[in-house]
């Protein structure tokens, strides 16, 4: 867990490059992009943070029945 801090922060790093690069190429107009970038960033994290929550839960249900 000591490298925790590293992992979030490269998760992070490639995170926002990889909604960056899609959604300035996925729209022609930078300008529409640049207003679009703030909500898709939003909903790429927000959509991990439920992944994670969900991961969690489930690990915490199956860990229970052993």
């Amino acid at each position: 867990m000591k490298d925790a801090p590293i992992h979030l922060l490269l998760f992070l790093l490639l995170g926002t490059a990889i909604v960056t690069l899609g959604t300035f190429y996925s729209d022609a107009d930078d300008t529409r992009a640049r207003k679009a970038w703030p909500r898709r960033m939003l909903n790429f994290f927000a959509g991990c943070a439920i992944l994670v929550v969900v991961m969690l839960v489930c690990e915490h249900t199956f860990a229970s029945l052993g």
